[in-house]
């Protein structure tokens, strides 16, 4: 690629660890955090949640401080039957909270929503009843995929310069 990043890319991670089907994202930020240590800002993990109760500030808090960066949102999402298991990317970023009928700011350069349920009548029991083993596999694959995509983007930064943050 002939493209290097001039900023410190910046991952947000939408969920709530306590709905197995919404977990997704703070599973992702997690690994990278964790098991990765990627050279980015992270926000959003099992301890430190972005979920519906502190989304907009972290959004605000992310255009404040991260104006130049890369954003790349990943977020559970339901969809037809036939998608679920796939991880669906976009190139406008996310809108968190669809499948409650939340109103939430658009967030992010790339969207990835990891499909993890049906769409139903009662989105919030479909997410509730997201095998967690299933959704742990679909944020492995993700974070692992992300990682991959910082590291060759990443040519710019030494790699004894940390950068993961969790705020």
């Amino acid at each position: 690629m002939g493209h290097k990043l001039k900023n410190i890319p910046v991952i947000v991670c939408v969920g709530s660890a306590g709905v197995s089907g919404d977990s997704l994202g703070p599973l992702v930020g997690e690994l990278l955090i964790e098991k990765y240590n990627v050279p980015a800002y992270v926000y959003g993990s099992l301890s430190r949640p972005v979920n519906g109760v502190n989304y907009e500030d972290y959004v605000e808090f992310i255009r404040r401080r991260h104006r130049g960066s890369i954003v790349i949102a990943v977020d559970a999402c339901v969809g037809e039957k036939s998608d679920v298991g796939k991880v669906k990317i976009s190139s406008k970023g996310l809108t968190a909270g669809g499948a409650l009928n939340k109103n939430l700011r658009r967030v992010g350069d790339i969207g990835i929503l990891g499909v993890v349920s049906e769409k139903q009548d009662d989105n919030l029991m479909s997410l509730m009843s997201v095998p967690f083993m299933f959704v742990d596999g679909m944020s492995r694959e993700i974070a692992a995929k992300i990682n991959k995509l910082i590291q060759r983007l990443n040519g710019v930064f030494p790699s004894s310069n940390k950068h993961t943050t969790n705020t």
